[in-house]
């Protein structure tokens, strides 16, 4: 038997299709205000992690949202969707204001490079050539919290009906669903 060296990477499964592994910031790009080939309408504040995650290649999730503003006078009153970016900052050690123009300070992004982190999947339909399509959750955890921990306010947010996408009814191949050309890749 031929033992390898590299770091070998584990899918622990945390339900029907659901995975949490490890994960190690290897870039992070600031993409508020970008609109993405998915969104309306572009965040209000994001980021875009690039991953090392022991294998040969290096996947990007994406964290962002919008702020809960006045309807009147269009002033952030508060966090809104973008709670998972406040939740993300957090947990990565990060616990001051935004900039006055509330983005992230540029030096906080550049900090972020190297931190680790558990990182969620879920089974969330199938692609057009028949394979499982997977998505990544917006919302992380420390390794100090644990993966149990991370799948617990999964299954909680599950319960209120996010996210929309999670298809654990394509595991057994019976049930498909037709990708949309982006996601045909």
């Amino acid at each position: 038997m031929t033992l390898s060296c590299e770091r070998q990477w584990q899918k622990r499964t945390y339900g029907p299709g659901i995975y949490i592994n490890e994960a190690t910031i290897s870039d992070v790009l600031d993409i508020s205000g970008e609109t993405l080939p998915y969104l309306d309408r572009p965040y209000d504040i994001g980021i875009k992690l690039t991953l090392d995650i022991g294998r040969g290649f290096q996947p990007e999730l994406t964290i962002g949202g919008n702020f809960r503003r006045d309807v009147d006078t269009n002033e952030v009153t508060g966090w809104g969707s973008a709670f998972t970016v406040a939740e993300a900052l957090s947990r990565f050690g990060y616990n001051s204001e935004l900039s006055a123009d509330n983005t992230i300070p540029p030096d906080v992004l550049q900090s972020l490079v190297g931190k680790q982190f558990l990182r969620l999947s879920y089974v969330s339909g199938t692609k057009q050539n028949g394979k499982l399509r997977y998505s990544d959750w917006s919302q992380i955890a420390t390794l100090d919290e644990g993966a149990e921990s991370l799948a617990e306010r999964f299954r909680r947010s599950l319960a209120k009906g996010y996210p929309r996408n999670y298809r654990p009814q394509v595991l057994d191949g019976s049930v498909t669903e037709p990708a949309t050309p982006a996601e045909a890749f």
